[in-house]
């Protein structure tokens, strides 16, 4: 439905329903510039599509889990594509001692975890740790300035990957960073 809602004294042109509650869920589990969509969307496109990756996801309130695509192109008669993500992550000379927080809704869970960043760019990161979060969890991560010659900050970032292979590694997708800290980090996109 689409209209304006609320009442009298405030009222707001707005789309309400299941496909936008669904369109909200699918959009959570993005990081910064991906395009994602469901199994159902994918069907009803014609035009080609250059798919990066896929996974199944159970989001909240949905009566089943749900594959979604990752999406960087689409074909002709569109021809669009988006621009590349970053470059991978480079071993850093020593680990970097972070402390991480799993962020729950919109608030800060309160415990907070030690780890280590290994491997470094200056859009994601690998991260060490005894406690490795879930895939798609969001994350604070807080960054003490060190002798490594990185001032302190701050990163938000979302687990996109946690292999079974490498127990107590997890790869984190920034979502954002703090001025100083991103400006320490974009040499290592190039190292």
């Amino acid at each position: 439905m689409v209209g304006n809602i609320g009442s009298l004294r405030r009222t707001k042109y707005a789309a309400v329903g299941s496909n936008v509650n669904l369109t909200g869920r699918v959009e959570s589990y993005t990081t910064g510039g991906q395009v994602l969509i469901t199994e159902e969307t994918r069907a009803r496109i014609e035009a080609e599509l250059r798919i990066e990756g896929q996974s199944r996801v159970e989001p909240k309130g949905a009566a089943r889990s749900l594959v979604l695509f990752e999406i960087s192109g689409i074909g002709a008669p569109f021809s669009l594509s988006l621009p590349f993500r970053s470059t991978p992550p480079s071993a850093l000379p020593e680990p970097l001692p972070v402390q991480f927080t799993v962020l729950e809704g919109k608030f800060l869970g309160r415990t907070v975890h030690d780890g280590h960043l290994t491997e470094l760019s200056d859009s994601e990161a690998h991260l060490s740790s005894a406690h490795v979060p879930e895939v798609r969890s969001d994350l604070k991560i807080t960054v003490a300035a060190t002798s490594h010659g990185n001032p302190a900050g701050e990163i938000y970032g979302k687990v996109v990957d946690a292999t079974p292979a490498t127990p107590g590694l997890a790869r984190v997708r920034f979502t954002s960073a703090t001025p100083e800290l991103r400006a320490w980090m974009t040499p290592w996109s190039s190292a």
